[in-house]
């Protein structure tokens, strides 16, 4: 690579950077009705066909800002989980639930725009993938905690079969290899209790009720603990 065409490529990237930079800004500031080509070019000082430079239409903005939301997400959490002890899968599966939770609720309309509001079927290849890697962070710890505790769980009121169908195409969805079907109910009546309490929160329904910390949670978290056979200590990780 030349230095010119090198030098085009930095400045190319940090157009990029900064172009992600803006549109979270107005995500965040304005909503997601704001986030607009025409708005991001105003506040990049550009026209709207200098942004299309970049981004060949809105939609294809707004799958790159999914990708960024999601990226920071799983780097938040992985960091997050690198804070425990590698050999104790318990304690990695709180921390990481706690920082799920925590990013959410600290970043409400990225973490609905990427997670809630979310139409699978309409994303391309590279916005699943994003979508999925969270999921998939979860699935890997989760499967160390199952070999180490040998947990098992079902789900009530589901036939198995239905329970066991549901969760395979949760896990194919994820791209989680887990060893059982019992394995793969457990994860995904956990996960989608997880996830689910975050949404939940996020949309800020549990405040109506008074639930400003995160209490409701925390109670979720140590019932799902309990299910799985996690020793009481873990629940002290993350905090």
């Amino acid at each position: 690579m030349s230095s010119s065409t090198s030098r085009r490529q930095r400045v190319r990237d940090a157009t990029l950077r900064e172009l992600m930079s803006v549109s979270r800004e107005i995500l965040t500031s304005q909503g997601v009705e704001a986030l607009t080509i025409r708005a991001v070019a105003r506040e990049m000082g550009m026209t709207p066909p200098g942004i299309y430079r970049y981004f060949d239409s809105h939609r294809k903005l707004m799958d790159a800002v999914i990708v960024d939301i999601l990226d920071e997400l799983t780097e938040y959490i992985a960091s997050a989980t690198d804070e425990q002890d590698k050999s104790d899968a318990a304690r990695r599966l709180i921390a990481a639930s706690r920082a799920l939770r925590r990013w959410a609720v600290e970043h409400v309309p990225e973490f609905q725009l990427a997670l809630v509001v979310a139409t699978p079927e309409d994303d391309d290849a590279v916005v699943r993938q994003a979508r999925a890697q969270v999921g998939a962070f979860f699935g890997d710890i989760f499967l160390h905690v199952w070999h180490e505790y040998g947990a098992s769980a079902t789900v009530p009121g589901i036939h198995p079969a239905a329970s066991e169908a549901l969760a395979d195409r949760l896990l194919e969805r994820l791209q989680i290899p887990l060893p059982s079907s019992e394995a793969a109910v457990a994860f995904t009546r956990c996960w989608l209790r997880l996830f689910g309490m975050v949404c939940v929160e996020s949309l800020g329904l549990t405040r109506v009720i008074g639930d400003h910390s995160g209490a409701l949670f925390e109670a979720e978290l140590s019932d799902l603990a309990r299910m799985l056979g996690l020793p009481e200590s873990a629940l002290e990780a993350g905090r």
